[in-house]
Order: structure tokens, then sequence, then C-alpha cells
């Protein structure tokens, strides 16, 4: 049995069950990007006074964490992205589609991608560059297309897509989860239609199996036979009844319209649960673990220590090449990091079984990070896009571009969730360490690495916090 059900919701829930739901979601924000696109390559090239720029590294990202946070992975559901299934449906018919190579079908594509990204952010300066902020957004519509189109659906969003894999493990903490209500009634389904789909007549239910579907229909219906309806099942292949998690799982509930027994549920759950009960795969676990520590990195770089190490470094090596100095810092940031985290699992046991230590203190380091340049640019965005508008003719008043002030205020905020995150990682060890020891003493044993871990990644968050930070995307005073 399930506890609160989010679908049972008077009004929400009718919303998120209705088969357009997504398709309303994903609208405004298809329009965003490519008005991004648009303003992006022709607009005014100065970040603050753009929409691409403002749009995706302002708003776009602080809403992110702050949706995965309060409900769960939202713009996943959301993603304009997938609007091309429709030119990727017909682009099959005449591409031959390929099975996805059997090695890269894990998180260390995804990984690479997402590292390389972080560097190219700081290198080329992405958050200040309208026009590499639109190409960004044409290269990720392009990559989801071809990707989608030569290899199976889903293929994109569960071992490409950087964006979408940094959701899932932000996600690990959301308050919500997909779950079956009866595993009875998923014992007993033998179309497994949250899996494989269905198409649903007057008369039957047939699986709805890709590109057989229609023949699957005409085996089991007259052929005078009217469908009602296709209802697409789970595109990253997660059967309903076996999710123990959020990885992989792009919220487009699919599984909920797909299954004819209403035996989905978007569960309520305790955030800790995931850090708590599940164990990842490796491959997902060094994409959280460094995951972590990127996002340290991230933040660090946008205050005046790092520009003072990359001084120190370019006299002690003789060179202003930032792209050597900003990688040999990121290997070396990256190496101690993770390698602490690695000596201090192996000394309370195994990697795996202590990843979900890391899960609540990623989202604060990401999400208390991306809420000081939400806030510090929150009152950018409306101005640009009107400028966008007019720009294109429509008879708009321009909207002013307001001068924000330093607001140093937001640290007290990023104190609170850092500790918040400090403490939850704080019971996940307890609870971790009393499940594996017989003793007080074993407990003991195994949760001080953990807790001098989560105290080393505490005082840095906090550090970091406290710098003054490069509130990039805004005009500040």
């Amino acid at each position: 049995m399930t506890r609160l059900d989010v679908l049972r919701v008077p009004l929400l829930g009718g919303f998120l069950r209705w088969r357009y739901s997504r398709f309303v979601l994903q609208v405004p924000l298809l329009a965003i990007a490519l008005l991004a696109i648009y303003d992006g390559f022709s607009g005014r090239q100065l970040a603050p006074t753009n929409t691409a720029t403002v749009a995706v590294w302002v708003h776009y990202r602080g809403l992110v964490a702050l949706a995965i946070a309060v409900f769960g992975n939202l713009f996943c559901a959301a993603c304009p992205l997938m609007l091309t299934r429709g030119a990727t449906k017909l682009a099959k018919r005449f591409l031959p589609e390929f099975s996805f190579p059997r090695a890269l079908k894990n998180k260390y594509l995804v990984l690479a991608a997402t590292l390389v990204f972080l560097f190219s952010y700081e290198h080329f300066d992405l958050w200040a560059s309208p026009w590499l902020t639109a190409w960004l957004i044409v290269g990720y519509f392009v990559a989801a297309f071809f990707v989608d189109a030569l290899f199976p659906v889903g293929t994109f969003c569960k071992y490409v897509c950087p964006l979408g894999n940094f959701n899932f493990a932000l996600s690990t903490v959301s308050p919500t989860q997909i779950t079956a209500k009866d595993h009875n009634v998923c014992s007993s389904c033998e179309g497994k239609y949250c899996l494989n789909g269905r198409l649903e007549t007057a008369s039957t239910r047939a699986p709805m199996l890709g590109n057989r579907a229609e023949h699957v229909l005409l085996q089991l219906e007259p052929m005078n036979a009217k469908p009602l309806g296709a209802f697409s099942g789970c595109e990253t292949n997660l059967f309903v009844p076996s999710i123990s998690s959020n990885e992989d799982c792009t919220l487009c509930l699919n599984c909920v319209r797909a299954c004819p027994y209403d035996n989905v549920a978007l569960e309520v759950r305790n955030p800790l649960r995931e850090a708590l009960h599940s164990k990842p795969k490796t491959d997902w676990t060094w994409f959280v673990l460094l995951l972590t520590w990127a996002g340290l990195l991230n933040a660090f770089a946008m205050i005046p220590p790092y520009y003072n190490l990359a001084n120190w470094l370019s006299g002690l090596l003789g060179t202003r090449d930032e792209a050597l100095l900003l990688a040999l810092i990121f290997v070396v940031a990256l190496g101690l990091g993770v390698g602490l985290t690695v000596l201090a699992a192996r000394a309370s046991g195994h990697l795996r079984d202590w990843v979900g230590v890391l899960y609540p203190i990623l989202l604060s380091i990401w999400g208390g990070h991306y809420l000081f340049h939400f806030v510090t640019g929150a009152n950018t965005l409306y101005p640009n896009i009107i400028t966008a508008f007019m720009r294109l003719g429509l008879p708009l008043e321009p909207a002013p571009l307001a001068v924000t002030p330093r607001l140093d205020a937001i640290f007290p905020f990023q104190v609170v969730v850092t500790y918040l995150a400090f403490f939850a990682g704080l019971y996940i060890t307890y609870q971790k360490a009393s499940s594996q020891a017989k003793d007080t003493r074993g407990v003991v044993l195994r949760m001080l690495p953990q807790v001098l871990l989560l105290l080393l990644l505490n005082i840095l968050t906090i550090l970091i916090f406290s710098q003054p930070m490069q509130a990039r995307g805004s005009l500040l005073q």
C-alpha cells in the first residue's frame, strides 16, 4: 500500500494523469528555448541583457534545483527536447535502428560528458556568452534527435544527456517516487504495460511493442476494430514494481497512463529513503561521487581564492595557459576529493554501501550555489523576453532591466540548507552503521570516517558560500 499519492490530489492529480499534461508543460519551455536561440544569435552579446544566458544559467538551473527539492524531477517531465519525438518517429521509417553499444549502457559516458561540460563552462565562459549558449541549446536538440533516431527511444535520456542525469542525481532526495500500489497486481500482469505500453480498443487491450503494435492489434482484434488510444510505456525501461529509486525516471508518467489497472502511484516518500535503502550500481556510484566534488569545484571557480590559486600556479609553472591551469586544478581537486571519499568508504565498508551519505549534500551544494544566482538574477528574465519580442516586431512597451544589489542575505539560507544536509548525512551514517555492526564499538568505527568526511564537505561548502561570488547573469551595483 502507498502513502499519499500525488495522483489522487484533486485538480493536480487529474492534470498529471491527463495524457496531454506533459505536452502542456513542454510547450512553454520550448517557446523559451526557441526565444533563447533567437536572442542568443541575434541579440546583444552581454550576458545580463540576453534571454539565452539569463534563462539557461540563472533561471533554469535555479528552478531545476527548487523543483526537485520540493516536488521531483519536473524539468525532465517538461523537457522540450522530447518534442523531437515526432520527427524521430518519421526518421525511423528511413533510417536503420542500431542497438546502443553494450559497453556504453552505463553512466560512464554521461559522466565523461558532464566533466567535459563543466570544464568547458569555465574555460569558454559559457555563462557570459549568449552566442555559445544558443549553440549549446541547438546542440542538445540535434543530439536528442539523432541519438533517438538511430537508437531505441529513451537512449538519449538514459545514457547520453548530462542534464537529465544531473536531475536524476539530485532527485535521489526528492520527496516523490513512482511506485506500484499493489505488487500482486503487477505479478499477475502478463503485458507489463507500464514497461511495454498498450493499445486500447473497445473490447481488449494489447501490449504496444514498438513498430509491431499495429500487427499485434490486428491479430487480437477484428479488422474493423478502432483503437481508442495508444499509450507508450517507459522509455528508459523501468518496470514499476522493481523501481527502488529515482535513477533514470524522467517523471513522464507514461507508466501511469499505460497501466490498465490503475496500479501506479506517485508516492510522497521520506526524502532520505533512497539514501538509506538503495544500493546503486558501480557506475551510478561514481557518477554521484564525482558530481558531488564537481559541485564544490564549480562553485569554487567563482570566488577570489580560485583566482589567487590560478595566479600562484601560473607563476609556479611559468605559464598563463588558462586551459592548462584549469585542467590541473580540476584534476587535482577532483582527485583529492574522490580519493578521500573512497578511503572513508573503504574504512567503513564498501563504496556502494556508503555513497547514499552524499545524496543530501549533493543537492545542498548545487542547490545552494544555484540559489545565489537565481536570486541575484531573478529580475533579468522578463525584461529580456520583452526586448526579444520587441525585436521580433511585437508592439510591446520596454521593461527596464533593474540593477540588482548584492544580496548578502542569501548566505544564511545557504548555511541552513548546508547544515540540513549535514545532519541528514549524519542520520544516514548512523542508520547504515547500526544495520551493519553488532555492537557500539563497531557502529562508532563505521561512523567515524563518514562523520569526518561530512565535516570536511560541510566546512568546505560553508567557506565557499561565505566568499564573494561572481553574480553571473545579473547587473550589480
